[in-house]
Parts: structure tokens; C-alpha cells; sequence
């Protein structure tokens, strides 16, 4: 992570020279804040389709803030140090999640979707990029901060507009701009998938009933763990929004022998169960999702997530076993 504050003293002075490379920089950000809201237009209709669901309700104000700024956080990585990224992100994170505490009139409006809610912060951010650029000296100083929420957890950024003064945020004519762009889409996307996740789906076990938990003696299961492995591996194959995982119990009877053996559980992503029927999601959107079937076997490296962290790591709420 980088060190996303700096000291007062550490922040360059308005000069002529450092002025003008603010305003330049705050007029290339809202270039790439414009393009970017026509790719999250796309993006969100392609989750909202591929889950099947509607996009026709406010997600509300922090989810609205935390899709903005998680398109952002593309920009904090190591590949774009040497232009400021990091320092760029970390304004324009801090500026957005700021609304939170001191919310303007526009974003205390009620929306209609998650594209409307992202529409009015990317234009709340345009506005203020405007207000920086039209009078950059009265800003100069002004901290900025707030903290993101997204599937990594909370996470604070803070920074001051004349810290772009060291930035030299590319053109839309740059081959970086685009670079930079498809980072931003990529986290749009995550952070879009994560919100809609865990507030709509659940992580449903189907563990219990005749036959299950299924449990295997370690005798009978050929190639120990890799074997464990393949059989969890072919059954994320053949249901792909399926999670299914194993226990090993090593034990042995009273006369030493083994007795040691295999638990496997099966979840699926999706609805609870109705009427006896499952409900996962549809498999184009489990193969958008997921990077992975068992931990390190990459089968979509352009997914959004590894299974495992879908599961466990988003907070779920369990329906079933």
C-alpha cells in the first residue's frame, strides 16, 4: 500500500508553474471520469443480465461512493508510480468518499439504480473537478478523506488538490489513458459484483439429507488429496456455480487401524432452495465470475474473483447446510 498522506510542508507550493499542472491534470481526470461512466453504463447491465435481476432500485449513497472509487483504485498500482497515480487515486478516492460525511444536494436525491447513483457521483466529481480547475488557489490546501468499502474490506484514503501538482495524469490521446482505463473498468466491475452479491445471493449448502455430507474412508479414496482435488474440481466443471470442498479427519479404532476419512460439502451460488428446486445462478454468470475451480486451477484469468473468496469472504448470509 502506498503512503497516502503527506505532510503540509511535503505538498508543493501554487506557483504559476504548479497552478497550470493542476488545472491540466483536474481537466484529464474529468476526461477519463467521463469515459469511464459510459463503460460502467455497459458493465452494470452485464452483471444485472447475467444474474438475472433487475436494476431498479437505489443502492444508496456508500455503494454509489464505493463503485466510483473502486474504479479508481485501478490506478494505485505500481505501473503507474512514476506518472503519480497512486497520488491521483488517492485525491480522487479521497474526494469522492468524502461526500459521505459532508454529502452534497445532488447525491441526497433518490436514484432508481445502480447506474443512476453512479451517474450522479461521477457528475458530483465533475463538478468539483470544474470548481478545482476555475479556482485551484482556494482549494490548494484542502484535505480530503474518507474510507472505501469493498471486498477486501475498508480502506481510508486522504489527499489535497495541490498534490497533483506532482502528478502528470495522461491525454485521452495517451496509449497510458487507455492503460489506465481498463484498470479502472476491471475494478468498476469487481466492486459492481461484490456489492450486488452480497446483497442479493446466498451461499446455499445442500449437506444434509440421505447420503450427505458425503464421507469417504481414506482407504477408499485413491490418490489421497489430489484425488480429494479432482473429484471437487469435476464437480465445479460440470456446475460451475457450485463451490465444493473437502475435510480430512484422520482417526484410527481402538485396535490402531485407520479409520480416517474424506467430508466433502457442496454450495452453490444463487436463491435458497424452493418448492425443492435449486436456484443457482445461471452458468454464463458463474464463469464471468470466478477465476478459479479449486484453489491455483485457473480456468477464466480474466474473472473477476477466486471461488473460495465468493463464499467465505463476502459475508454471505447461508441458507441450507
Amino acid at each position: 500500500m502506498f503512503d497516502i498522506y503527506r505532510k503540509m510542508s511535503d505538498i508543493p507550493e501554487p506557483t504559476p508553474q504548479n497552478i497550470l499542472q493542476v488545472q491540466t491534470n483536474c481537466k484529464n481526470i474529468q476526461d477519463f471520469n467521463n469515459q469511464l461512466y459510459t463503460y460502467t453504463i455497459a458493465k452494470t447491465a452485464n452483471c444485472f443480465l447475467l444474474l438475472s435481476l433487475s436494476d431498479n432500485q437505489d443502492p444508496g449513497l456508500q455503494i454509489g461512493l464505493d463503485l466510483l472509487s473502486g474504479a479508481i483504485t485501478g490506478l494505485l498500482t505500481e505501473e503507474f508510480g512514476n506518472i503519480g497515480g497512486n497520488i491521483a487515486a488517492s485525491f480522487i478516492i479521497g474526494r469522492i468518499e468524502a461526500y459521505a460525511s459532508y454529502t452534497p444536494p445532488s447525491l441526497l436525491n433518490k436514484c432508481s439504480s445502480y447506474i443512476t447513483r453512479v451517474q450522479e457521483t461521477s457528475l458530483q466529481l465533475n463538478g468539483d473537478l470544474d470548481n478545482y480547475h476555475s479556482d485551484p488557489k482556494t482549494y490548494w490546501y484542502e484535505q480530503v478523506s474518507g474510507t472505501i468499502n469493498g471486498p477486501w474490506g475498508a480502506q481510508e484514503y486522504s489527499g489535497c488538490l495541490g498534490q497533483l501538482a506532482d502528478v502528470d495524469f495522461p491525454k485521452e490521446i495517451d496509449p497510458l489513458f487507455n492503460q489506465m482505463m481498463l484498470k479502472a473498468i476491471y475494478c468498476f466491475d469487481q466492486y459492481l459484483w461484490w456489492s450486488v452479491i452480497k446483497n442479493n445471493l446466498y451461499r446455499v449448502g445442500q449437506n444434509e439429507g440421505y447420503g450427505l455430507p458425503a464421507v469417504v474412508p481414506a482407504s477408499d479414496m485413491k490418490q489421497g488429496d489430489v484425488g480429494a482435488n479432482n473429484y471437487c474440481n469435476e464437480q465445479m466443471t460440470s456446475l460451475p456455480s457450485y463451490l465444493a470442498i473437502w475435510y480430512y479427519d484422520q482417526s484410527q479404532d481402538k485396535k490402531g487401524h485407520d479409520t480416517s476419512t474424506y467430508t466433502f460439502y457442496e454450495y452453490y451460488l444463487g436463491w435458497p432452495v424452493k418448492n425443492t428446486k435449486t436456484c443457482p445462478i445461471n452458468n454464463d454468470a458463474a464463469n464471468y465470475l470466478f477465476i478459479d475451480t479449486i484453489p491455483g486451477n485457473i480456468i477464466n484469468p480474466n474473472g473477476l474473483f477466486n471461488r473460495y473468496d465468493v463464499f467465505y469472504n463476502f459475508g454471505l448470509e447461508q441458507s441450507g447446510y
